[in-house]
């Protein structure tokens, strides 16, 4: 009896330690969410009221009409889109390569390219532009879908994915005179749902929110995506934080849709991944 009373305080307290977290974590996007809804007046005052006084729908018209917000969202739309596509079709050959094929120098490689991670992205910024100045692609949209298109995370993440496929799969395929794009792209992609829903939102939550690439290798102001089209609501001297809130708010749209409907298959992903050899 002393056991379960115990056992239960201790539920209690974990509820309520995990409760406060959540708290702490969803505050922000509460707090933005109500200033999105406010007058810029409003936005600064003391305590702070989560459900405005006032109601101002008009930030959102405002945000629509006064800058090209809709550009920078097809903008958006476009390299996200285009970046997933290439990013998943070359992390998820990547990661078979080294998940299923035998050769030689494989460890060694797969080590190196690895530590790769440990670089910072800021360290390449440079020599990405003056690369990508060679080629005659900056001020372009393929600029921004270029580096996303090699991620080492999502090679790491897919490899431990077919990693937990059974080897015995593939043997039976091999027997049957299966080649392997047939059985890359017949038996592993269709088990590896899981894994290639939580690469697709990975990828896109980073390409849709990436600000420091459009920053550094964009500006013509027709091409700026959302992160960087935001700064429109700043004036000379002081910052529209109610435009700039609504203007997060519609933007973090297809990412909260995206992952309402992936978050079956990124839970699953993440309770399964014992990290294998």
């Amino acid at each position: 009896m002393g056991y379960q009373k115990k056992r239960l305080a201790m539920r209690v307290i974990t509820t309520i330690v995990v409760g406060l977290f959540a708290l702490l974590f969803i505050f922000p996007f509460l707090w933005m969410l109500s200033t999105s809804f406010k007058y810029e007046i409003d936005v600064m005052e003391f305590p702070v009221h989560l459900i405005p006084q006032r109601w101002n729908f008009q930030n959102y018209v405002t945000v629509f009409t006064k800058s090209d917000f809709p550009g920078y969202y097809l903008n958006s739309i476009k390299v996200t889109s285009l970046t997933i596509i290439g990013e998943l079709c070359i992390t998820t050959m990547a990661a078979y390569a080294f998940a299923r094929l035998r050769f030689r120098g494989k460890k060694f490689l797969y080590v190196l390219y690895l530590s790769t991670m440990m670089v910072p992205g800021q360290v390449l910024l440079l020599p990405k532009y003056i690369y990508f100045q060679n080629l005659h692609i900056t001020n372009t949209h393929l600029a921004l879908i270029m580096p996303g298109l090699f991620s080492v995370f999502g090679v790491l993440l897919m490899r431990q994915v077919f990693m937990q496929i059974p080897f015995e799969y593939t043997e039976a395929a091999y027997l049957d005179g299966a080649s392997h794009p047939t059985i890359f792209l017949k038996l592993i992609l269709p088990l590896a749902k899981p894994g290639l829903m939580t690469a697709l939102l990975l990828a896109f939550s980073w390409s849709w929110n990436d600000y420091i690439n459009p920053l550094v290798f964009l500006s013509n102001d027709k091409l700026f995506t959302l992160t960087v089209g935001l700064q429109r609501f700043q004036e000379d001297a002081s910052t529209n934080y109610a435009l700039i809130m609504a203007g997060a708010t519609v933007s973090l749209i297809p990412l909260i849709v995206l992952f309402l409907f992936t978050q079956k298959y990124f839970i699953e992903s993440f309770a399964s991944a014992g990290v294998k050899g």
